[in-house]
């Protein structure tokens, strides 16, 4: 009987979507992209981890007239052989896996499908020229520097936004509001809500390429102690990229000011210098800059590139001055710009326990045969503050964990990835790499699993690393 209602049901929606999709213009497409990945980590007492992830996408959309449109991307992730604990009232962010973790327990209660994006569209939005985009989606401007979607990650990053949008000419203009927590209720005066409103701007054949300029607010009513840490506070900035001369090049730099008040109190650093009646102003700034050749004559084409990054941190003179250095890298995808191994992702750069990153990097990619791409990255990276120097003497003293001076090295960082292109919908993806560590690294990762670093999470986390995956990339 429960066969035959089922049955029923899959009948009726196929009709209701046929009907549908002869209505309105309707596609479809979507994605399954297994990975394998084996991860041993700087802890030497540690053995590896493995484990399959998986991404199952199906996305549909419909073109309902010349100015509105729907899109709907539903969502399964998860761990081959995990399943969401029901009964414990837990469950991971859209889906489980494919098991109970028993082989011989049917898992036929699985429900681990959800909406990655769903948003809808409007040409012309009353009017006035904007296109209006409503609903969960994915935020990337530029680069993915500061708003990216993580696409590495196995879910993935989404906002419940709403974007505005003027293009004519060379130039666009984007205005977007992000919703990123909201916890109000009729119980709780003390509000705990997130929102981030962006005026993005883009010109387009500037110095044989584009240049971009950012304004972010960002209200975070989020207190660690009480009312007076929560924090306003802004990020304002430019990006140029392009080629000149045959030299692919792209040069930013970004501006933080505004409240820091809850952040701050996440650094030990600052030890008793921040409580409810300090006003911890936020003074941080980001420069990058990347020059590249190809040399698309030469056998392989290969490409070469140069690569710089700094994110400001906090030193004594900053903690002081009641003043807060270290650089937020708001919504950015990580992954792509420090190391695959991903030990600096945390957006506050808290995985150098405050004192910034440094990222000098030279990054090449060449193509040995049709088909295949090899790209091998080297990365060598240190804290943006010189704490050996005396810079931050009295704060890295304060730190429960640090302690003592550190030397600016946290170590570097080799990406080996290979990629065969095995149809036109299918990629095959594999990679390797190493992390040689440095005593810095070790003490900025001993805070064990409560700790607000990425890294390691032992004291004897002074091991070299190695990590490596196998992912199939299926598109269709």
């Amino acid at each position: 009987m429960k066969r035959n209602f089922i049955l029923t049901v899959a009948v009726a929606i196929f009709m209701v979507a046929t009907t549908v999709a002869q209505a309105a213009d309707v596609s479809f497409s979507g994605q399954v992209r297994p990975r394998f990945i084996s991860d041993s980590d700087s802890v030497d007492a540690n053995d590896s981890a493995k484990q399959f992830d998986t991404r199952i996408r199906l996305n549909a959309k419909a073109n309902i007239n010349a100015n509105t449109s729907a899109f709907l991307q539903f969502q399964s992730v998860g761990v081959w052989g995990t399943t969401p604990d029901y009964e414990a009232g837990t469950r991971i962010s859209q889906g489980g896996g494919t098991g109970a973790g028993a082989a011989a327990q049917a898992s036929d209660e699985l429900s681990d499908v959800g909406f990655h994006q769903a948003f809808v569209t409007f040409k012309n939005f009353f009017n006035t020229g904007l296109t209006t985009k409503i609903g969960r989606q994915e935020v990337v401007l530029d680069g993915h520097r500061l708003f990216g979607h993580t696409g590495w990650t196995t879910g993935g990053e989404t906002k419940d936004a709403i974007r505005l949008t003027h293009a004519a000419g060379n130039h666009a203009i984007n205005a977007i509001y992000i919703a990123g927590r909201n916890s109000d209720s009729v119980a709780n005066s003390n509000e705990q809500n997130e929102d981030m409103y962006v005026l993005h701007g883009n010109t387009q054949g500037v110095m044989g390429g584009n240049l971009s300029a950012y304004f972010v607010m960002t209200e975070d009513g989020t207190a660690t102690t009480g009312a007076d840490d929560k924090m306003t506070w802004y990020t304002i900035g430019a990006r140029q990229a392009g080629k000149l001369g045959g030299i692919d090049y792209r040069v930013e730099y970004y501006h933080q000011f505004g409240e820091a008040g809850a952040a701050a109190n996440a650094l030990s650093g600052y030890g008793t210098t921040v409580n409810n009646s300090t006003d911890i102003d936020r003074s941080a700034d980001m420069f990058g800059i990347r020059i590249g050749k190809t040399f698309k004559n030469a056998q392989a084409k290969p490409t070469i590139t140069f690569w710089y990054d700094r994110l400001s941190g906090t030193d004594d003179d900053d903690v002081t001055g009641t003043e807060y250095g270290t650089f937020d890298t708001l919504s950015d995808t990580g992954h792509k710009f420090y190391g695959f191994q991903d030990f600096y992702l945390n957006a506050a750069n808290q995985g150098t326990r405050g004192l910034g990153l440094e990222d000098f990097a030279i990054k090449t990619k060449m193509s040995p045969k049709p088909g295949w791409t090899l790209k091998a990255d080297m990365h060598w990276f240190n804290t943006a503050v010189d704490a050996s120097g005396g810079d931050a003497n009295t704060y890295v003293a304060s730190d429960a964990i640090l302690n003592g001076q550190v030397e600016r090295d946290l170590g570097s960082e080799l990406d080996l990835v290979l990629i065969h292109k095995y149809d036109a919908n299918t990629k095959l993806v594999m990679g390797y790499s190493h992390y040689w560590t440095s005593n810095t690294f070790s003490m900025m990762n001993t805070g064990g699993a409560s700790d607000v670093n990425a890294g390691a999470t032992s004291s004897t986390g002074n091991d070299d690393s190695d990590w490596m995956f196998v992912m199939l990339d299926t598109k269709f």
